[in-house]
């Protein structure tokens, strides 16, 4: 993960800035191994090397991360289908999402798996000393 976790252009419309150490990255592999009970988060992996993380620290809203080389091939949207399946198994009624508003990709990802649009706000993030936006989204399963 720390690979992926350190790339600027992977971590553009994350909730932090790209890990600097290792340490940083296994901190947070850590808490995603002890969280809330609400949690259900998943490394994503392909023919064995770890390639993202889906899922959610604190349900019902989740999030994903995936490795830039491997954008645009159907990953994401493979592990959002598999993770809603799951969801669903569990007895989740909904799940949430937030969005920075530039971020299209992750947007077009949302809609195309039957996420609406439930609101915008401005100023939502503060990262490294810059204010983001957000799109706020959900989907009932």
């Amino acid at each position: 993960m720390h690979r992926i976790m350190r790339d600027p252009e992977a971590m553009r419309f994350w909730s932090t800035l790209p890990h600097e150490s290792v340490k940083t990255t296994a901190d947070w592999v850590r808490s995603m191994l002890s969280p809330p009970q609400e949690s259900d988060d998943f490394i994503v992996t392909l023919d064995g090397a770890v390639i993202g993380k889906f899922g959610a620290w604190a349900l019902p809203d989740f999030g994903y991360l995936l490795d830039p080389a491997h954008w645009g091939k159907g990953y994401a949207s493979e592990a959002m289908a598999a993770f809603l399946d799951h969801r669903r198994r569990q007895g989740s009624l909904f799940l949430t999402a937030d969005t920075d508003p530039r971020n299209t990709a992750s947007i077009r990802l949302l809609q195309r798996h039957g996420f609406v649009e439930t609101g915008r706000a401005t100023k939502t993030w503060l990262i490294g000393g810059q204010w983001f936006d957000s799109i706020y989204w959900r989907r009932d399963l």
